[in-house]
């Protein structure tokens, strides 16, 4: 019963990794530049709206699961008996490493999508929403997606 559980923490988590940063990549590289092209900025300002709602939900989902998922570990490692070895100790620094990225990630996250936000609300309805796109805007972006990149490098070294 106790593996079922956990495999069903474990695939949650998965799950809202898969959703959040596949949905901001493909929002990102895909869906945006095509929508830009074809919708004034307040159809696009309706749609990162609810975009951003889906992503905050995956962020709480994947802390939430994440310190499940610590949980689990630490219990099956003896680490709340005392028992933990240096292997467990590696994993926590690994952990403690993702989490600090993933705040990392998220914190740019929410400054692209506010400053995004604030670009598109302020924009006349007649102007093409890719004009006038300032370049810190996008240097948010690119440091959110790298920050991803370093989180998901940092699962596969908690795998192993």
């Amino acid at each position: 019963m106790r593996e079922s559980v956990e495999l069903v923490i474990r695939g949650v988590h998965l799950l809202a990794a898969i959703v959040w940063f596949g949905g901001v990549i493909f929002s990102t590289f895909v869906v945006m530049p095509i929508l830009q092209r074809n919708l004034p900025p307040q159809n696009l300002l309706a749609i990162h709206n609810r975009f951003r709602v889906l992503i905050r939900l995956m962020i709480h989902v994947l802390l939430t699961t994440g310190a499940m998922v610590f949980f689990i570990v630490a219990w099956n490692n003896g680490f709340f008996t005392g028992n933990a070895n240096n292997d467990f100790r590696s994993y926590m620094i690994a952990f403690v490493a993702k989490l600090a990225a993933f705040g990392v990630m998220a914190l740019f996250w929410g400054l692209y999508s506010s400053l995004y936000r604030r670009h598109l609300e302020i924009a006349p309805p007649d102007v093409d929403a890719q004009s006038n796109h300032n370049l810190y805007i996008n240097v948010w972006k690119n440091l959110m997606l790298i920050a991803g990149l370093i989180v998901f490098a940092l699962a596969l070294l908690l795998k192993n």
